[in-house]
Formats: C-alpha cells, structure tokens, sequence
C-alpha cells in the first residue's frame, strides 16, 4: 500500500483537513478526520457499481476480501437481522479490530464513524460511509450497531436454553477465520450491524433490544487498508429471540456487497501527529505476528510462579 494516496478529487491533503479532532476528548489520542474527502467517497456511492456479491440466509458465516479503498455494504433484504462483524489484516492477522473504536469514535458508530485497529499500528480499518437504520422513536430509547455487542459464544447460548445444535455467532466467526489460516484466538470482539442496545446509566450495563432496522436498510463502509472481513448472522435474529425459543432459528436473508474502489485511502499517520516506530514491533517482512500477541513492553499476563513478564 503506497504512502502517497490522494483524495478522489487529486488533491492533496492539506494541514487543515486533518485539524477536525475530537475537541470534547482532549485527554484521548487527537482523532482527525478529513471530513471533505469522507464527503466526497459518500457522494460517489450513488454512482459506484458493485465487484460482487454474497448471501447470507443461515447460521454458516461468511468471509469477504477487501482491498484498501474498497466499499462493503451489508442489506437486509428481509428485515431485521443483527450481522457481526470481525476484520482483520490478512497481511499480518494480529493487525485487527480493537476496542480503541470505542473510545475514539463511541460505542454505537455511525457515518464519519471507523473502526481501529490495535498497536501498534493503532490506525483506521473501516470507515462508516452510510447508514440508513432509524431508531423508533415511539419505543425504547436505544442506538443501533453496537461494538461489543459480544460474539454468543456456545456457552451463553447453551446457558439461555439454546438448542445445542445452532451454530453461535463464535462458532461462525471462529470457523471463518481457521479457513483462512488465522487462529480464532484473534476473536477477541466483534461489531454487531443492526443490533439496537442501551446503556443502563446506573450499572453501566448494555441491554439488549428488538432492531427497528427494516427490509432494505444497509450500512456501507469504506476500506482504509486490506481486509479480510468475517460476517455471522446471529441467532438471536433482531435482538427479540431468546434462545429458549421453541423450534431453531431462522435468520432473516442479507446481502453482501463489495464495491468498487473509490478512492485510495488517506496515509496514515496523518500529517503532524507522531507515530510510533514500527521496527521495533516489526520483523523484517512488516509482520508482527501470525498470532495474537502482546505489545512489546509490560506484559500484564501472569505466569505461574506469580511474577510479571516483559516482552
């Protein structure tokens, strides 16, 4: 991936695109986004066409190739459905999504949202172009594509009165990336399309409830690097199944699409913000990785005999 990438209109990026931070966050890592070239790649998808398709209508899973500057647009086509998520590099998979999203760009994103990725790179993965979900306003007050959603692993399912024989969210996940070589360990979180929660002030607690996401909703996001994306449509259908429900579940058909590239991506880092030295995470190949591992430096993890490790 070349470092110099332009904006669909072949302008450079100037110092004041990238002075838009976060200005309610000043103890976080300043946040810039160039809102005029996010402007222009959004006006762009009236006209953009569609490199190839896949259906989801079952409890499989699936995964999808993104090259940087790509589009991938999930639709329900009938009604709602939670659709989660994972992404991660396929150049070097310990490069994937990290709950950093959260605090740089909230809990429920939305256009102008991204998603990051963990150190140390620490850069944008995918980046809300389009949402077309809209809350009720006359039930529940609650927000719609939550991050940490949780992957339904088998044991909460079993534990719901879930029968054994559906695949959870997990085990399609887990199953998509061993396909592609990568460990499931990678599975550490995921984003949840079209699940609607709320945050529960007192505890701080997420609670769960029925999607307001309707036939024909979509959400479409823009790639900032290469991506292998796993999908999983969730048993729990719109959020209103309980996995005590008599009979198995029947997900609801959506599609996805992979568009055409827009534009190539921003550089990153963006200029005048410091980035850390990659060498020193690195091997020779630009590889961390194949597997999940620590950041060079404490390792918080325990052995045995009770003392801290460095890595």
């Amino acid at each position: 991936m070349s470092n110099q990438q332009h904006s669909p209109a072949g302008r450079a990026p100037s110092q004041a695109d990238h002075s838009d931070l976060l200005a309610a966050s000043p103890h976080l890592v300043p946040t810039p986004l160039d809102r005029s070239f996010y402007d222009e790649l959004i006006a762009a998808l009236a006209t953009a066409s569609r490199s190839s398709t896949v259906t989801l209508d079952d409890l499989s899973g699936a995964t999808v190739d993104l090259r940087a500057g790509e589009t991938i647009t999930i639709e329900l086509v009938e009604g709602p459905q939670i659709v989660n998520l994972f992404a991660f590099n396929p150049h070097d998979p310990d490069e994937r999504m990290w709950h950093m999203s959260v605090l740089r760009d909230g809990l429920f994103p939305t256009v102008g949202n991204r998603i990051w990725s963990t150190m140390a790179r620490n850069r944008p993965m995918l980046t809300f172009l389009e949402d077309t979900v809209c809350a009720d306003p006359r039930g529940p007050f609650g927000q719609h594509h939550l991050y940490f959603g949780g992957s339904g692993t088998p044991a909460d399912w079993r534990f719901g009165g879930g029968d054994e024989s559906v695949r959870t969210t997990w085990q399609q996940l887990a199953e998509q990336l061993s396909a592609r070589g990568a460990s499931p360990s990678l599975l550490l979180e995921n984003l949840c399309l079209f699940q609607k929660a709320t945050v529960d002030v007192r505890p701080m607690r997420v609670e769960i409830l029925p999607s307001d996401a309707v036939a024909g909703d979509r959400v479409t996001l823009f790639a900032e690097i290469d991506l292998t994306v796993a999908l999983a449509l969730s048993p729990y259908i719109d959020g209103a199944r309980p996995a005590s429900t008599p009979g198995l579940p029947a997900p609801r058909r959506v599609d996805v699409h992979v568009g055409e590239r827009l534009a190539a991506p921003l550089p990153w880092p963006y200029p005048g913000l410091s980035y850390p030295d990659l060498s020193l995470y690195l091997d020779e190949h630009g590889v961390r990785s194949r597997e999940p591992v620590t950041t060079a430096g404490i390792d918080y993890r325990v052995r045995r005999e009770g003392k801290e490790t460095t890595a």
